[in-house]
């Protein structure tokens, strides 16, 4: 028996255990906490498992806080349903709930309003197409205030709708590991949920790119735009903020959403799967990350020259991680850089920008990321085909000179580099007073099979000391 919130874990297995003998039966009925998790399938009046099977749990869970998850994906759909209802006579005990339904069933659930003493973590879906609310609305007859009342409520979810269709407790909230819609109702999130460290956007407005003729370069729909009025929002409680969009929604311009957010002591920002313009507004908003430590870009438009330029604004990065698809097809004449061309991130120009310099008298001078320890990328077939330029870019980064506790020596050989450590104070070949550290672990995504003399030059640095993986 597991953590999963399958029929398995929360209905077989305590059944099995109840069946074995009169001794397992006496010591499974009498454990509550067996029977506080349970997995519900719904298909209309019905469900995969008979209502007395949840009056069961319910009994013989005792006082327990409840885990229970409840999908209703399969019409025929109806107001209310019977397990609804006898859940709902429980709600006092409900702490980590998944509830996914049809949405005019979120209504019926009016009679656990100020009865969700034990709410901790609540996760809300549906199939349905809901009209979100207007930007200016200021009728609340229009939300559901059902969640509205949780004393102990931290974390949310809303998964395919927007979270202004509730009313929930936002000042409370610590964490919100997804929710989805645009602009003005994220920033509106972050407004309200003053003690949230953790978010997770996909936002869902956008289309496909347009172009005035079959000769003109594809442009991005515009995001509708936010009035100068507009309230900045300034977190000083995020650390981790993560921006997404849906599979078939990726193209959206996020550029009137960065001069809003000011996120002092974020930590960990994640881009995935977003084909927008990324310009001077990005730009301005990386270079108030003071404290950010990883930032993680995955299938994004972003050129490498702007990359580059970003990464100059975060000199407290430890971990970096860069990875593109190949697959994209908006290229960087959507980013104000003309013409066709690769979608690739990783390119030349990057690595070579990662690149230490030896021969300085002053290593920090224009060094990107001197503190970065751990880095992944996508390994493109051009970078495949010329991986001196990767590899040394490495090797540059295992380096330590005198100064700051180690020194190299160039051995005889292809990419030969042996480092030969010095004491120094911790032992670790950091200086904080000159803000340099050494690479510590590297991960490569090939988007091609990699050659022998590419992994024996993986190997050679593994040979050094840095910690190589290779995905497939």
């Amino acid at each position: 028996m597991d953590n999963k919130m399958d029929d398995l874990n929360t209905i077989r297995i305590p059944l099995l255990l109840s069946k074995i003998c009169s001794r397992w039966r006496s010591a499974a009925i009498n454990n509550p906490r067996l029977w506080s998790r349970l997995s519900v399938h719904l298909i209309g009046h019905w469900s995969r498992i008979h209502p007395a099977l949840v009056d069961t749990w319910l009994r013989r869970s005792g006082a327990c806080p409840l885990t229970i998850y409840v999908f209703w994906e399969d019409p025929p759909f109806a107001d209310s349903h019977t397990i609804l209802d006898r859940l709902m006579a429980h709600s006092e005990r409900w702490k980590t709930m998944f509830f996914y339904l049809p949405y005019r069933a979120f209504a019926s659930f009016e009679k656990v309003r100020g009865r969700l003493s034990m709410l901790t973590s609540l996760s809300l879906g549906t199939g349905d197409d809901i009209p979100p609310l207007p930007h200016n609305n200021n009728n609340n007859s229009a939300q559901l205030d059902v969640f509205e009342i949780a004393p102990r409520l931290r974390s949310i979810e809303c998964v395919n709708f927007a979270p202004t269709i509730f009313m929930f407790p936002w000042a409370q909230l610590r964490e919100i590991p997804l929710l989805s819609g645009n602009i003005h109702e994220c920033l509106s999130v972050l407004s309200r949920a003053k003690k949230l460290s953790k978010l997770s956007y996909i936002f869902v407005e956008g289309g496909p790119p347009v172009a005035a003729s079959i000769f003109a370069q594809p442009v991005l729909p515009i995001s509708p735009g936010i009035p100068s009025h507009y309230p900045n929002v300034y977190h000083n409680r995020l650390t981790s903020l993560r921006i997404m969009t849906p599979p078939w929604k990726e193209y959206i311009d996020l550029s009137p959403f960065f001069p809003h957010i000011h996120l002092p002591y974020l930590e960990t920002l994640t881009i995935c799967n977003l084909i927008s313009n990324f310009g001077d507004e990005f730009m301005q908003f990386l270079s108030g990350l003071h404290n950010l430590r990883t930032l993680h870009l995955r299938r994004t438009t972003l050129p490498d020259e702007q990359l580059v330029e970003g990464l100059r604004h975060l000199p407290s990065l430890t971990h970096l991680i860069v990875l593109s698809s190949g697959g994209i097809q908006m290229t960087n004449a959507m980013n104000g850089h003309g013409g066709g061309g690769s979608d690739q991130t990783v390119t030349r120009y990057l690595l070579e920008s990662l690149t230490r310099n030896y021969f300085s008298d002053d290593e920090t001078e224009g060094m990107l990321l001197p503190r970065l320890k751990e880095l992944e990328l996508t390994v493109s077939p051009m970078v495949a085909r010329e991986p001196d330029t990767l590899v040394d870019m490495l090797q540059s980064r295992l380096r330590a000179d005198g100064s700051f506790g180690s020194f190299i020596r160039k051995a005889p050989g292809p990419a030969a580099l042996k480092i030969c450590r010095k004491d120094d104070d911790d032992g670790d070949g950091d200086d904080d007073n000159k803000g340099l550290a050494r690479l510590e672990h590297v991960r490569i995504w090939p988007c091609v099979d990699l050659d022998e003399d590419f992994i024996l030059r993986l190997v050679e640095l593994r040979d050094l000391g840095l910690e190589v993986e290779v995905e497939s």
